[in-house]
Protein backbone atom coordinates (compact mmCIF):
# COMPACT_ATOMS: atom_id res chain seq x y z
CA UNK A 1 0.00 0.00 0.00
CA UNK A 2 2.89 2.69 0.98
CA UNK A 3 4.55 1.89 -2.82
CA UNK A 4 1.46 2.81 -4.46
CA UNK A 5 1.11 5.80 -2.13
CA UNK A 6 4.68 6.67 -3.21
CA UNK A 7 4.07 6.02 -6.99
CA UNK A 8 0.83 8.03 -6.92
CA UNK A 9 2.30 10.50 -5.36
CA UNK A 10 5.35 10.81 -7.88
CA UNK A 11 2.78 11.09 -10.86
CA UNK A 12 0.82 14.23 -9.13
CA UNK A 13 4.00 16.03 -8.19
CA UNK A 14 7.20 14.63 -9.94
CA UNK A 15 10.87 15.83 -7.44
CA UNK A 16 12.15 18.90 -9.10
CA UNK A 17 15.82 18.02 -9.87
CA UNK A 18 18.44 20.57 -10.61
CA UNK A 19 21.04 20.82 -13.14
CA UNK A 20 24.34 20.63 -11.77
CA UNK A 21 27.23 22.75 -12.74
CA UNK A 22 29.57 20.71 -13.45
CA UNK A 23 32.52 23.44 -13.53
CA UNK A 24 31.23 25.15 -10.19
CA UNK A 25 33.70 24.28 -7.53
CA UNK A 26 32.49 23.09 -4.19
CA UNK A 27 32.15 25.31 -1.22
CA UNK A 28 34.87 26.13 1.00
CA UNK A 29 34.33 25.50 4.59
CA UNK A 30 38.03 26.25 6.04
CA UNK A 31 41.08 27.66 4.98
CA UNK A 32 44.26 26.85 3.58
CA UNK A 33 46.75 26.96 6.68
CA UNK A 34 48.68 24.47 5.84
CA UNK A 35 49.29 25.57 2.52
CA UNK A 36 49.95 29.29 3.99
CA UNK A 37 53.02 27.84 6.28
CA UNK A 38 54.42 26.06 3.69
CA UNK A 39 54.16 28.98 1.31
CA UNK A 40 55.83 31.30 4.27
CA UNK A 41 58.31 28.51 5.04
CA UNK A 42 59.32 28.65 0.93
CA UNK A 43 59.71 32.09 1.14
CA UNK A 44 62.07 32.58 4.38
CA UNK A 45 64.35 29.88 2.93
CA UNK A 46 64.19 31.56 -0.52
CA UNK A 47 65.03 35.15 1.37
CA UNK A 48 67.54 33.97 4.34
CA UNK A 49 69.15 30.80 2.09
CA UNK A 50 69.83 33.31 -1.23
CA UNK A 51 73.46 33.89 -0.40
CA UNK A 52 74.46 30.10 -0.25
CA UNK A 53 72.09 28.69 -2.59
CA UNK A 54 73.34 27.80 -5.88
CA UNK A 55 71.69 28.92 -9.25
CA UNK A 56 69.71 25.92 -9.39
CA UNK A 57 68.88 25.89 -6.10
CA UNK A 58 67.36 29.27 -6.43
CA UNK A 59 65.39 27.82 -9.43
CA UNK A 60 63.94 25.30 -7.54
CA UNK A 61 62.55 27.36 -4.69
CA UNK A 62 61.08 29.83 -6.82
CA UNK A 63 59.73 26.93 -9.22
CA UNK A 64 58.18 25.62 -6.13
CA UNK A 65 56.59 28.97 -4.68
CA UNK A 66 55.55 30.04 -7.92
CA UNK A 67 53.49 26.95 -8.00
CA UNK A 68 52.50 26.81 -4.65
CA UNK A 69 51.32 30.92 -5.11
CA UNK A 70 49.58 29.43 -8.23
CA UNK A 71 47.71 26.77 -6.27
CA UNK A 72 46.84 29.11 -3.61
CA UNK A 73 45.32 31.60 -6.26
CA UNK A 74 43.20 29.03 -7.80
CA UNK A 75 41.62 27.76 -4.64
CA UNK A 76 41.01 30.95 -2.73
CA UNK A 77 39.67 32.99 -6.04
CA UNK A 78 36.98 33.21 -8.18
CA UNK A 79 38.60 33.18 -11.38
CA UNK A 80 37.19 33.17 -15.14
CA UNK A 81 37.70 30.06 -17.02
CA UNK A 82 40.37 31.44 -19.06
CA UNK A 83 42.54 32.70 -15.93
CA UNK A 84 41.48 29.89 -13.99
CA UNK A 85 43.03 27.66 -16.58
CA UNK A 86 46.25 29.55 -17.28
CA UNK A 87 47.27 29.72 -13.59
CA UNK A 88 46.55 25.95 -13.69
CA UNK A 89 49.16 25.91 -16.45
CA UNK A 90 51.24 28.12 -14.62
CA UNK A 91 51.12 25.73 -11.79
CA UNK A 92 52.03 22.75 -13.43
CA UNK A 93 54.69 24.28 -15.45
CA UNK A 94 56.53 25.72 -12.22
CA UNK A 95 55.62 22.18 -10.97
CA UNK A 96 57.94 20.55 -13.49
CA UNK A 97 60.67 22.96 -13.70
CA UNK A 98 60.73 22.24 -10.26
CA UNK A 99 61.09 18.76 -10.12
CA UNK A 100 63.63 18.84 -12.75
CA UNK A 101 65.93 21.06 -10.72
CA UNK A 102 65.30 19.22 -7.66
CA UNK A 103 66.54 16.25 -9.44
CA UNK A 104 69.30 18.20 -10.85
CA UNK A 105 70.39 19.17 -7.33
CA UNK A 106 70.77 15.91 -5.65
CA UNK A 107 72.48 14.18 -9.08
CA UNK A 108 74.99 17.13 -8.48
CA UNK A 109 75.09 17.03 -4.90
CA UNK A 110 75.58 13.03 -4.78
CA UNK A 111 76.32 11.84 -7.62
CA UNK A 112 78.82 14.54 -9.25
Amino acid sequence: MARQTKKIAKKIQPKKVEPEDKNKKPARTGRDYLLIVVLSLTLVFLIFGWENFTMANRGLYLALLGSLTATYIRRNYTLSEVHDLWVERAGYASMFIAIILFAYVVYQQYFA
